[in-house]
């Protein structure tokens, strides 16, 4: 054992008198150095030691506007400081194994608090309810630490962007071994898991699970946990003793349900057209879809019970002439967004009484596509949306322009941004009716152009205020997705193209989405157009896009296509199918054509079928 020399060995140390200063991090006053209080983390031990400690949270002796309090109460998880604060748990030493543990905590805390996740609905799931129950819960607070060590080998390693990461094949010094804990830290969260029944644990661990491995970009792993987690949903929606177990999860257990479930229904829409395998070979989400046969229900009837728990109590009859603060504005447009819900079994019944998913005759499914674009039911409800929408916009552009003219550096600006964002998703792109005529197509070419100079600003935004690649994830956002749409539906051939080099230049993971494959289908995408435009009337062209269908297989990593092309023979129209993998470069991309499967009746017959 060694031992520390006698103290009368030592030199003696003489040093000038100066103002001590207390605020380093823990290593360096451990080390008794300067430091260099960089923050989160301290420059000197990154470089010295590849991480430090943090700094000691001090409890405030006076109630300043600074980091707010977390506290459950019998009604809901809420804080007791305005929502721009920025949350800090005071870590108690004890319940973590060693410094560099807390480190990894403190950076999930971050992680939960960077423009992107923190930004979408729910802020309060990822601002403090998760922190909580996590600093408080072994099992979700080991969980926590392998997100946490997973952010931290994203800002140590040298990619730069969370979609350039490559994940290390062998434990090795330095950096990597932080990939390794978190590894580590994962699998140890389920052997917790495991030791122990709790409904609580199960619906927040699926929730984190999901986010580790979308961060660490494993698509077919974070499939599964979508797929386990929409499962244990429907089982609490609609099992007959569900009450029961719903009544153990929290003190506002449906406030809690709820916001878990804004997590995963967007996922579950995405994994309609991201399959784990083959079309036709595989479901989308096994467990989730064998139990919807068992109980009867269809994912669009699902969405329907989801949108049932309670949410803000907005009454849209009543929009003001003018909102006051962003919370207000998002009470009313949170009631607007999920009232669309309801248009999905409408759509449902109409493609299932059709026909269409079993005709492979092209004047078959084109009138498909014109009954449905002309549906009275589909009008009816979309000229009501359209009408809520205006009066949205109406009140919330003032609102809107004053804070995007102030302060470019505060969370309001990335919040109202990400609000007109998903306002704009919902008016551009979930308004069915407009794709019937070229004409109504042509006259949203303003929006589509405001919609991808605010993706520009976010992203920039993103960017500004992280320099860690970890913060580029969002599981909510949907941005990428919204910019292929622009770029596939479009009829500006410059808004189309700007568009495309954002989805080239998308710098983090969107959700289940590869990016680099939706960018890759865009390109392509790019031929189809310069094919199309070459014959026929507008209208003609417009009625043959109608036909493009795509789906995503190997968890996104391959890319089926079918459009309409012009054989150069025959001089006919023709559908063709090709495929193609989107790992590597993009410019080596190289489409394959290949036999139309289901003898050509439409891919979605096998998405909803499924």
């Amino acid at each position: 054992m060694q031992t520390e020399p006698p103290q009368h060995a030592r030199p003696k140390l003489v040093r000038t008198s100066t103002h001590k200063v207390r605020t380093g991090c823990i290593a360096c006053k451990k080390r008794r150095i300067k430091c260099d209080e960089a923050k989160p983390h301290c420059d000197n031990c990154l470089k010295s030691r590849g991480h430090c400690e943090g700094y000691v949270v001090t409890p405030a002796t006076r109630k300043p506007r600074g980091p707010g309090q977390l506290c459950w109460d019998s009604r809901q998880v809420t804080r007791a400081a305005p929502p721009t604060t920025q949350l800090q748990l005071n870590t108690d030493p004890l319940d973590f194994r060693d410094a560099t543990a807390m480190a990894y905590f403190q950076e999930f805390v971050d992680l939960v608090q960077g423009p992107w996740i923190a930004m979408a609905f729910n802020g309060n799931l990822w601002k403090v309810t998760l922190p909580q129950l996590a600093r408080s819960n072994s099992t979700l607070r080991c969980a926590a630490m392998g997100i946490g060590a997973l952010c931290m080998w994203h800002r140590q390693s040298k990619y730069g962007t969370l979609r350039a990461s490559l994940a290390p094949s062998l434990p090795g010094a330095g950096g990597d071994a932080h990939y390794f804990h978190a590894v580590a830290c994962y699998c140890h969260s389920l052997r917790l898991q495991s030791r122990k029944t709790s409904i609580q644990d199960a619906v927040c661990l699926s929730v984190l699970l999901l986010t580790f491995e979308t961060l660490r970009g494993n698509r077919m792993a974070a499939l599964d946990h979508v797929n386990h987690g929409l499962a244990l949903l429907l089982a609490l929606l609609t099992d007959e003793d569900a009450h029961r177990h719903v009544a153990t999860l929290a003190p506002n257990p449906k406030s809690l349900l709820r916001a878990v479930a804004d997590v995963f229904t967007p996922l579950a829409m995405q994994a309609r057209s991201i399959l784990r395998g083959r079309i036709g070979h595989c479901l989308p989400l096994p467990n989730f879809t064998e139990g919807l046969r068992a109980k009867k229900q269809t994912m669009e009837s699902f969405m329907a019970l989801v949108s049932k728990l309670p949410r803000s109590s907005a009454d849209i009859d009543r929009i003001p002439a003018a909102f006051n603060n962003l919370d207000e504005f998002e009470a009313y447009w949170i009631t607007v967004q999920h009232r669309q819900t309801t248009i999905g079994p409408i759509m449902l019944e109409i493609i299932q009484t059709s026909g269409v998913l079993g005709s492979n005759d092209d004047d078959d499914i084109n009138s498909f596509w014109l009954d449905l674009f002309k549906n009275p039911r589909i009008n009816e409800f979309c000229e009501n949306t359209n009408k809520l929408m205006q009066a949205l916009d109406s009140a919330f552009l003032p609102l809107f322009n004053r804070i995007i003219m102030s302060d470019a550096e505060s969370q309001e600006y990335m919040r109202a941004i990400h609000l007109r964002l998903q306002y704009l998703g919902v008016y551009i792109f979930e308004n069915t009716p407009q794709y019937l005529d070229i004409d109504m197509i042509h006259s949203r070419t303003s929006l589509f152009r405001e919609y991808v100079s605010l993706a520009d600003m976010a992203i920039c935004a993103a960017k500004r205020e992280s320099e860690n690649p970890a913060h580029q994830l969002s599981l909510q956002c949907d941005l990428s997705w919204r910019l292929f749409t622009v770029a596939f539906f479009c009829r500006d051939p410059l808004v189309r193209e700007e568009a495309l080099w954002k989805l080239k230049d998308y710098p983090g993971y969107d959700g289940l989405w590869n990016t680099h494959s939706l960018y890759i289908l865009a390109l392509r995408n790019r031929y189809v157009e310069r094919v199309n435009v070459a014959e026929g009337t507008p209208m003609e062209q417009w009625h043959r896009l109608w036909r493009r269908e795509y789906v995503f297989e190997d968890g996104g990593d391959r890319i089926l296509f079918r459009y309409l092309d012009k054989d150069g023979l025959t001089g006919e129209w023709q559908l063709v199918e090709e495929a193609t993998q989107s790992q590597g470069n993009s410019e080596g991309v190289h489409w394959k054509r290949q036999p139309l499967r289901g003898s050509g009746r439409p891919l979605m017959a096998d998405l909803i079928s499924s």
